[in-house]
C-alpha cells in the first residue's frame, strides 16, 4: 500500500471518476483502529478498463459501517469523498466537504492515516 496525501488526492480522484457508478467489493477490520474499503472502479488511464482500489484507514477513530451482505446494495452513483483536515483523513460514500457532513455518509472511516493500492479487478 501506498500512502495517500492530501496533494495527490484529487488526482487519484480524478483517475477513478470518484468511484462514481463503483461497487462496494469488500470492508475488512484489519485490527480495531484500522480498516480497509476496497472498492471497483473504472480507471481513465487503462481506457476505462476496471480495476479494484483499496483504501486503508489506520487509527480509526470514528466509522459507520455496513453488514457485509449490503455492501452491493450502496448506491455508488454520487462515489466516494476523501477529506483531509488537520491531523484527520476520512473516506465515505457519497459526495461531502467536511468531516461533519461525511459522517452523515452511510458508510464512512474516519482516521489519522491514509493508505491506498490498486488490485485487480474482481466481483462479489
Amino acid at each position: 500500500m501506498k500512502p495517500l496525501l492530501a496533494n495527490k488526492t484529487p488526482e487519484l480522484l480524478t483517475r477513478i471518476d470518484n468511484a462514481i457508478d463503483g461497487e462496494l467489493y469488500t470492508v475488512t477490520m484489519n485490527s480495531p483502529l484500522n480498516f480497509t474499503i476496497e472498492l471497483s472502479v473504472q480507471d481513465k488511464n487503462r481506457g476505462y478498463d476496471w480495476i479494484n482500489i483499496a483504501f486503508e484507514v489506520d487509527g480509526v477513530s470514528d466509522a459507520h459501517l455496513i453488514e457485509d451482505d449490503k455492501l452491493s446494495l450502496v448506491d455508488m452513483s454520487e462515489g466516494v469523498s476523501i477529506l483531509f483536515e488537520g491531523d484527520t483523513c476520512a473516506v465515505g460514500v457519497g459526495n461531502y466537504n467536511s468531516m461533519e457532513a461525511i459522517k452523515s455518509a452511510g458508510l464512512y472511516l474516519i482516521g489519522t492515516t491514509l493508505k491506498y493500492e490498486e488490485r485487480p479487478f474482481s466481483t462479489n
